[in-house]
């Protein structure tokens, strides 16, 4: 008479062989979510970055009046922090430079201003049309 089916030791040989193969796949499963998290973090940073790089090309002023804002907070010190993605940012643009003008965006977590998540820079020029003798 035979009966079909696993013994004990069978059953936990093979609890032992997916206990072992499952302790790596959590470890990579974790470091896959805190990865994602950090990717989310740094597109919103250079969106952001990039969308105060537009209001910059937007402003359509003078380099000379760019150069007397100086330095700007987007949202103003003063005022709430944005948010996005359940995170508070500041943004800061700074101009420095003659000709051409260097423009340079860091976006930072508020609450940690000591390094920026994204930073972003340009050069800006005035764009003069001159028109050619004799037309």
């Amino acid at each position: 008479m035979t009966k079909k089916g696993f013994t004990y030791i069978e059953v936990m040989i093979t609890l032992a062989v997916l206990a072992v193969l499952f302790v790596p796949m959590m470890r990579l499963f974790s470091y896959g979510v805190g990865s994602s998290a950090i990717t989310g973090e740094m597109i919103t940073a250079v969106s952001l970055a990039r969308w105060e790089m537009e209001r910059v090309k937007n402003l359509n002023i003078a380099t000379a009046a760019m150069q007397a804002l100086g330095e700007v907070w987007t949202p103003a010190k003063d005022d709430p922090p944005l948010e996005m993605d359940n995170t508070k940012w500041r943004i800061v643009r700074r101009v420095s430079g003659g000709d051409p003008l260097q423009v340079m965006v860091d976006v930072y977590m508020d609450g940690n201003m000591k390094k920026p998540v994204a930073s972003l820079v340009t050069l800006l020029t005035d764009s003069v049309w001159v028109k050619e003798r004799g037309t």
